[in-house]
């Protein structure tokens, strides 16, 4: 019984380091090679993509709700925005010219 609980537990163990390497490799590759990775790994590192969304739809509600006004809307939206280019740089070609 308790050779069983140990080998379920290293099995365990090996699946999520596996599943935590899908996840870091997702994050520095970004989309490129998303589609081979396992779903719980994309998942995983979508989660700052679904929060950043969630928190846009909050700001979204409270301005149409009266609860912030328009300048208010303008900094948390850049704030926002701030915090994804952290996350996600732009990442621009050279020109040929």
């Amino acid at each position: 019984m308790l050779a069983t609980m140990l080998v379920a537990a290293i099995i365990a163990s090996v699946y999520i380091l596996l599943v935590a390497g899908h996840v870091a490799a997702i994050r520095r590759e970004g989309a490129a090679g998303v589609a081979y990775r396992p779903w719980v790994a994309r998942w995983i590192a979508a989660s700052g993509e679904r929060r950043r969304a969630r928190l846009e739809g909050e700001a979204v509600h409270q301005l149409m709700t009266g609860g912030l006004n328009a300048r208010a809307y303008r900094v948390t939206m850049a704030a926002l925005a701030a915090q994804d280019e952290m996350e996600h740089p732009l990442d621009v070609p050279r020109t040929r010219l």
